[in-house]
């Protein structure tokens, strides 16, 4: 199943359109600081990671002189919306810290570039908004899980569906972190999958997991499914 209209529907219903505007008042180049970050997702490189980089941003807007933190959509970029009574000072602080993070902060014609970019109002992922690249993800990993245990196993398309739903749903949650709130042990992705896989496409399905585990680990390129 093709997922890239769900990317593209998430992407429409959830991209926030005001990154240049700040209680109603326009932003200005001059208040914005970028930097180039490693927050790519390992196993949906056309995305950022939400889950990694939702405490950065978090951590980011809670310093001083920060009025806004954003990711850009495909995790490479983070822009810094200072306060108006921001201070040099109080701005190389938190340009240190984020160096920390692995964070370049970009000069010249490739922060002019991000800086416009970011302005423009598309693709830029608020703190409280980078769930949504956790649920793009999901999609992406569901669908990939699926199509391995196809390719091994006849599985008809109706059970096909259900169980890329049933393997979004507990991504979603997991990456999200919804999971982690619940005060029952969530259902895992072995768990969902036995009302539409028999034993011996649950092993085919282990294997599947292995081999993701693998790449969100970076011990394996994430393949062409071309």
């Amino acid at each position: 199943m093709n997922t890239n209209w769900v990317a593209v529907l998430l992407s429409t219903l959830f991209c926030v359109p005001l990154a240049n505007a700040e209680n109603g008042r326009a932003v200005t180049a001059d208040r914005v600081s970028v930097f180039e970050v490693p927050l790519v997702c390992p196993a949906a490189p056309q995305i950022g990671c939400g889950g990694a980089s939702k405490p950065i941003l978090l951590d980011l807007e809670r310093q001083l002189g920060v009025a806004q933190a954003w990711l850009n959509r495909a995790g490479t970029r983070i822009a810094i919306v200072w306060k108006p009574d921001s201070t040099p000072e109080t701005r190389g602080k938190v340009a240190a810290e984020l160096k920390e993070d692995r964070g370049t902060e970009l000069e010249g014609r490739a922060r002019e570039e991000t800086v416009n970019d970011f302005l423009s109002g598309k693709s830029w992922y608020h703190a409280a908004d980078v769930d949504r690249l956790s649920e793009e993800e999901a999609a992406i990993i569901a669908a990939r899980l699926v199509h391995w245990v196809k390719a091994k196993t006849t599985l008809a398309k109706d059970k096909a569906e259900g169980l890329q739903r049933a393997f979004t749903d507990v991504l979603r949650r997991d990456l999200t972190g919804e999971s982690a709130r619940e005060k029952q042990r969530p259902p895992g992705l072995s768990d969902v999958a036995r009302e539409y896989l028999d034993q011996e496409q649950i092993k085919i399905l282990k294997q599947a997991i292995k081999d993701e585990e693998a790449i969100e680990n970076g011990e394996r390129p994430v393949p062409n499914e071309n």
